[in-house]
């Protein structure tokens, strides 16, 4: 599958819908790079960082009980190094859309890329029960109500990171092209239809 002209995919996700997988096997399909977690290792080895307190500061704001319209600039190590994380990820988006095409999963990038042409903005999401399910299957946790809390907790982290940084809704219809129940269409059927709305968006050859 060869795309027709340069394009932006940002994908923002609720925690166990499925959202990595869709956006590796879109990537496969379109030879195009896919920037997530593998943005650490970047930064790590290009400003000395470790990559353990990177990875505790991704996609999170210094306390798990920081509210999203508070002021920032707490002056704590941790949160120092989360907002330093966010701009440096920041940069390696735009450096990244500046080169070519490339899928850029949450990391608020949807905002980041708000003034680039040819941005695709997509959110994933599924019900709670068929999410819950497969948390239960890929971490390996036989109690439901424990699958439930690790949901709640990382959409609640998700939001507020978000919220935090675009002073936008997260999850909202807002700039978005397309929302995709994955529960009912399965990865195959999500990544079809992206394609399918590329295609017809003139970014895909027929």
């Amino acid at each position: 599958m060869k795309l027709s002209r340069k394009v932006l995919i940002t994908i923002g996700r609720e925690y166990g819908c499925g959202g990595k997988v869709i956006a590796d096997a879109l990537s496969a399909d379109l030879d195009i790079p896919v920037f997530d977690k593998n943005m650490i290792a970047i930064i790590a080895k290009k400003h000395g960082y470790s990559e353990e307190a990177l990875v505790s500061s991704d996609e999170r704001l210094s306390s798990p009980f920081f509210e999203p319209y508070a002021p920032y600039g707490t002056g704590t190590e941790s949160g120092a190094i989360s907002e330093r994380l966010f701009i440096l990820q920041a940069q390696i988006i735009k450096e990244q859309a500046d080169k070519g095409s490339g899928i850029f999963i949450g990391r608020c990038a949807n905002d980041i890329l708000r003034h680039y042409d040819d941005v695709i903005n997509i959110f994933i999401f599924a019900p709670k029960a068929a999410r819950i399910q497969r948390i239960m299957e890929v971490e390996d946790i036989a109690d439901s109500a424990a699958a439930e809390k690790i949901i709640r907790r990382m959409d609640k982290t998700r939001r507020s990171y978000y919220q935090f940084y675009t002073d936008k809704k997260w999850g909202s219809t807002e700039g978005m092209d397309l929302l995709i129940n994955s529960a009912s269409l399965g990865k195959e059927g999500s990544v079809a239809l992206i394609e399918d709305y590329l295609r017809r968006r003139g970014y895909l050859e027929n």
